[in-house]
């Protein structure tokens, strides 16, 4: 007999509040069914996207893994929700449904939920990639919504099976969807059986990107949404992802949406438990746990031979061969068999080539069942490096190879020489308080690089635009941005405050538009000076809800045409030191769509998924016949001269409009060192005589009710 939970009073009171209020009640297939106008148009979004209803459903993976003995989340959606996924109680399409409920609401009860409990709970319907109509329905649970637990001890519906076409054909780099068919089990239990793992490549981050074909050659993603299968520092038990050519007997999981190089993917499979996952261990083939080059510099010279580390894990059958494979400049490929040290670890070294050679190298083993993994996986797949006997450029460490973009030097120590084309206090990322600083060397392809600072007190972030400098760091792909890491202060420092004019180059928005990361006409002009001629805003706001200050931006000529959507780009408008915004904040100048551009120039910057522009001040917008708001609010600019300054320094201040602001200056540690002025200052210009300051790096700030800015100097006495 089912169990009917008998709920505190307290709690019954607050939930009748919340849940009695005027919102419908749905079931799971209700909200989830698609329509066939929708799917005609290559939508899986729910005809109720938008709307609060109560959902009712049965719980079929809880939260957290016991509750309260153990509330570490099992499925992931955002550090701050938990996550699960509900069942229809009758229907077996459009059944299943993922509901999340952020982290701070510790009166919903959500955490309490476990499998086979038919709840009610207050939700809005989203969408997961947000704003795109290959999102996945989702619910989110309202602000003070709590669950209402109905009945306990339901069995939980039987699990589908399926086959990966009736999702998608194809391989996953260019799959034909299904969405017909596919979207029935969106949210919903499934079982694949006869599966290959094709792909398990883990990533800096140390999360494993899993692909899974059938007999067919069909793929799918096998997604990390649980914890259980991750292979990071959050991981909830001691899974090791199985290897290329594992054979999958059984895969369980929960069909789902995500992103890839940028891009929505309508389906993958997420297993929840451990136990969704059946290999066959009778044919386990041998796994390739790493494989790296333990050479200690980033491009090695030409008198240098490189070593090879390869962690191998043998499988049912002992090893035949193993073999690093590799070429010279695309020459005829060479063989460096390798060396057993233990169990697990294997060496072998590739001999010294000639400077500026290209490398190509990757691991292949064997056992004596002719079963053959390799590292990186595929035919096609190898790890590059240059060897050069000369200082190396921005180029040759951002010199692409693989499809994504990232660099093959990740981790490795290198010194460079270049310009700064955006300081600090151009790219001040204030609502993060993360300025970031940019560094160029030419204007040939992938010759910028940013510069990541972490440290209020970091000198990087006192180097002026247009300096010259010299910056040693680890190079790291910081979401999807290759940049120059872990900078010590007494590892960067000033050449010149006189470094080379590089003039932006001169790009269109459909070189940016709709690119995946690492799209060759996109990635090349990464953390560069770039500039837009004669361009329109298309969009004044680009991130929907999310309202991160982005616009789109699109060629004056596709403006309005059936070509728009395919050619516009965003702009980031909150990053940088300009007075242009997306809405009237800080009396900021609105950009309204339709406002044309002469030029629009700044920093190439990607980040969640996109190409963006971010301009670095007001000079790198240039107005044409525009409509904007706030039009005569001009420019406010805040600079100290010279920088570093020897004992003394001049601080300018241009304001617009006469004002009540305070000026100061801060210490590395962030106390205040001296106060300039406070009170009213008139429009116009402004200078101040900086001295009597120890050596060391300052900020100095000047703040009102309209304004906050500031920009970094340097003592040297």
């Amino acid at each position: 007999m089912k169990l009917i939970f008998t709920i505190i009073i307290s709690i019954c009171t607050l939930t009748a509040t919340v849940n009695a209020q005027s919102y419908a009640k749905k079931s799971v297939s209700n909200i989830m069914k698609i329509t066939s106008d929708s799917l005609a148009a290559g939508s899986i979004n729910s005809p109720l996207l938008g709307d609060t209803v109560i959902v009712r459903g049965i719980v079929t993976i809880p939260p957290v893994v016991k509750f309260p003995d153990d509330n570490r989340k099992i499925m992931i959606a955002g550090n701050r929700n938990y996550a699960i996924y509900l069942a229809d109680e009758k229907a077996t399409e459009y059944a299943g449904m993922p509901v999340i409920c952020d982290t701070s609401n510790a009166a919903s009860n959500f955490i309490r939920l476990k499998v086979g409990q038919l709840i009610e709970v207050p939700i809005r319907i989203t969408a997961f990639p947000s704003n795109n109509k290959l999102g996945t329905s989702q619910g989110e649970v309202i602000s003070k919504g709590i669950v209402d637990f109905i009945d306990d001890g339901i069995t939980l519906p039987t699990i589908s099976k399926v086959n990966i076409a009736d999702f998608q054909t194809g391989k996953i780099t260019g799959p034909s969807y299904n969405l017909a068919t596919g979207s029935k089990y969106i949210g919903m239990k499934v079982e694949f059986t006869n599966l290959t793992v094709v792909s398990a490549v883990k990533s800096t981050s140390q999360r494993t990107t899993i692909i899974v074909s059938d007999d067919q050659g069909n793929e799918m993603y096998l997604r990390d949404q649980s914890n259980y299968f991750r292979t990071d520092a959050v991981q909830l038990a001691s899974f090791v992802a199985p290897t290329d050519g594992a054979k999958i007997l059984s895969l369980k999981g929960y069909i789902s949406t995500n992103s890839a190089g940028g891009q929505p993917i309508p389906f993958m499979i997420s297993p929840g438990i451990p136990e969704d996952l059946t290999l066959d261990m009778s044919a386990a083939p041998p796994v390739l746990t790493s494989c790296r080059s333990t050479r200690v510099k980033a491009f090695p010279a030409s008198s240098e031979t490189v070593p090879i580390a390869i962690g191998l894990r043998q499988g049912a059958k002992p090893m035949s061969a193993v073999n690093i494979v590799y070429t010279f400049n695309g020459g005829t490929a060479q063989n460096a068999m390798a060396t057993k040290v233990n169990d697990t670890l294997w060496t072998a070294t590739i001999p010294a080539t000639s400077s500026e050679s290209l490398v190509r190298w990757k691991v292949i083993a064997t056992d004596s069942a002719n079963i053959t993994v390799k590292s990186p996986i595929g035919d096609t797949a190898y790890i590059y490096y240059r060897v050069l006997d000369r200082t190396p450029k921005i180029s040759d460490i951002r010199e692409q190879f693989i499809p994504n973009g990232a660099s093959q030097y990740e981790s490795y120590s290198v010194k460079i020489s270049g310009t700064v084309i955006a300081s600090a206090s151009d790219i001040p990322n204030e609502l993060a308080n993360a300025p970031r600083v940019y560094i160029q060397d030419d204007i040939k392809p992938y010759s910028g690089i940013y510069v990541r600072t972490t440290s209020p007190t970091s000198v990087v972030r006192a180097f002026p635009r247009g300096s010259k400098v010299e910056v040693t760091g680890i190079i790291r792909e910081n979401f999807g941005v290759t940049s120059l890491d872990s900078v010590k202060n007494q590892d960067a420092s000033l050449v010149s405050t006189n470094g080379e004019n590089y003039s932006p180059v001169v790009v269109s928005t459909d070189m940016f538009a709709r690119k995946r990361q690492g799209e060759t006409s996109a990635e090349q002009w990464e953390s560069m000076l770039v500039t837009f001629k004669n361009v329109k805003v298309a969009d004044t706001n680009a991130d929907g809800a999310s309202d991160f200050g982005e616009l789109n931006v699109v060629n004056a000529s596709a403006f309005g045409t059936p070509n728009e959507s395919l050619a516009k780009m965003r702009v980031e408008t909150n990053d940088g030191s300009t007075t242009y915004a997306v809405s009237p904040k800080l009396n900021k100048v609105v950009l309204q769509k339709g406002a044309s551009l002469e030029s629009l120039t700044g920093i190439m910057f990607f980040s969640f998924g996109n190409y963006k522009l971010v301009p670095r001040d007001n000079n790198d917008i240039v107005l044409g016949s525009t409509s904007v708001l706030n039009d005569s609010h001009e420019q406010y600019d805040v600079s100290v001269y010279p920088n570093p300054a020897n004992q003394s320094g001049t601080l300018s201040i241009t304001v617009p409009q006469s004002m009540n602001a305070s000026i100061q200056v801060f210490s590395s540690i962030g106390t205040l060192a001296s106060t300039i002025h406070n009170g009213f200052i008139s429009e116009g210009n402004h200078n101040f005589l900086l001295h009597n300051l120890p050596s060391g790096l300052y900020t100095v700030r000047l703040h009102s009710e309209l304004i906050s800015k500031t920009v970094s100097f340097i003592i040297a006495q």
